[in-house]
């Protein structure tokens, strides 16, 4: 192996303790340092202005002399080196999956025979520990598009030997159909965005099926976006299930998970390296604290992010998890950097509204976060929709969660409540690869 070359990634492996896991880091990071030199001009110009060179990172404690990049830095790149930009460097290249730049256009990202195979051994890793054996039958009800998780997750759940089935979201396979295959095929694992696993039990219950005694799932995980404590409770009451979260981007692959415990998400540190920092200095912050987290994957042939702010805010939790695993934990995400709202000089994290949406039973799975601004005042505007048999709650019901979202957010909003099916129907949540639960006018305000 040439002191290039990319170190793989075995989904089975097991560090006895802290020292081999920094070990392995302190091999990886230069490595891919060099390799990004030689092979990807964005980082080697990058670094040139920050007057940095491979000669300057020996180990874990030179990664804080490379700057941080935004994803800003790589929409910027692909403008400026069509098609895909010099970030992807001069690897050969097998495969193109890509995530929705901040303009809603897609961001391509390439990955080489050896990426796509760590990647999806990573997933292995996180199905093993979310209880997927080789006896499971995997419904994969993500999107078989350029949205990665559907097609790395499958693959993963294959090196288990579990039997994949690629129904694929509910654009490509309705939802009723999704139902269909599950209980007709005995789908034990469901891979779904939590807010499409919410979906499919209000059909379910809608056409009179019992979740738990006419389908088999035991297990569902979900990525792509945030799992709030409250939507997960949601799900697992509904299906009788366990629900894990996994965290992850197309420019990232897989790098956290959460074990059986479900209290924090692992984070491989064979494959990456975390850091939390000061989203407005760039300071990196202790353990424990809360700032803006800044990912570098060590395996990375084309594409690497190195001190990459995926744009979340979370923690490093690094006390010991009781499941054993010597891995350090990310704390659950509070909420997207571009998703907080300031209203009113305040800032307010769509995760806590929808945290605080979940804690009603009367109220089904879609809402929407509205914001505008009246008279130069923002104004805060909360939609949701009635559960199927709770249409007639709809006064009552808007004035309980407009008072418990000034208890819980700080921040008065005005809630307006619709009956089933007055935000979206069953197509319009069908097509979606993401829900987006937020709309701000102001930003189309003169």
């Amino acid at each position: 192996m040439t002191t290039h070359e990319v170190l793989p990634i075995d989904s089975r492996v097991a560090y006895p303790n802290r020292a081999a896991i920094e070990h392995i880091q302190n091999v990886a990071l230069p490595r891919l340092v060099a390799r990004a030199w030689l092979h990807i001009p964005f980082y080697r110009r990058l670094w040139t202005q920050a007057g940095v060179n491979p000669d300057c990172v020996t180990g874990l404690d030179d990664l804080r002399r490379l700057p941080i990049i935004r994803k800003q830095d790589l929409e910027a790149d692909l403008i400026a080196h069509p098609p895909f930009g010099s970030f992807q460097g001069d690897f050969p290249a097998v495969r193109l999956q890509a995530s929705s730049g901040s303009s809603g256009k897609p961001k391509p990202v390439l990955h080489t025979r050896a990426d796509w195979e760590n990647i999806t051994n990573l997933w292995a890793r996180r199905l093993a520990a979310q209880g997927v054996t080789s006896a499971d039958r995997v419904q994969v009800a993500f999107a078989l598009a350029l949205f990665i998780p559907g097609f790395t997750s499958m693959e993963g759940a294959m090196k288990l030997g579990a039997l994949a089935i690629p129904a694929g979201s509910g654009a490509m396979t309705q939802s009723m159909r999704q139902l269909e295959i599950a209980r007709e095929w005995g789908s034990t694992v469901l891979g779904a965005t939590g807010g499409y696993a919410l979906h499919l039990a209000t059909e379910a219950r809608e056409r009179g099926f019992d979740l738990k005694r006419d389908f088999s799932f035991r297990v569902m995980y979900h990525t792509g976006e945030p799992l709030v404590e409250e939507t997960r409770r949601q799900i697992e009451n509904a299906w009788g299930v366990k629900s894990f979260n996994n965290y992850g981007s197309v420019e990232t692959g897989a790098p956290a998970w959460e074990c059986e415990y479900q209290h924090g998400m692992h984070f491989n540190e064979d494959a990456y390296l975390f850091e939390v920092v000061d989203p407005e200095t760039l300071d990196p912050l202790p353990d424990g604290e809360e700032g803006a987290v800044v990912v570098t994957s060590l395996f990375k042939e084309a594409a690497p992010v190195i001190r990459y702010m995926i744009g979340d805010i979370a923690s490093i939790w690094p006390e010991a998890c009781a499941c054993g695993h010597p891995f350090r934990r990310l704390s659950p995400i509070r909420g997207r950097i571009d998703d907080m709202l300031k209203i009113q000089g305040a800032a307010v994290y769509p995760t806590a509204i929808e945290a605080t949406l979940r804690q009603f039973p009367e109220i089904g799975p879609e809402f929407r976060i509205v914001v505008d601004c009246k008279n130069g005042r923002d104004r805060l505007e909360v939609q949701i929709e009635c559960a199927p048999d709770q249409n007639d709650t709809v006064n009552d019901l808007a004035v309980r969660v407009a008072q418990r979202i000034k208890e819980r957010v700080g921040f008065s909003a005005a809630v307006t409540a619709v009956p089933f099916g007055g935000l979206a129907t069953a197509e319009d949540v069908a097509r979606r690869t993401k829900n987006r639960y937020v709309v701000d006018l102001r930003k189309t305000q003169p």
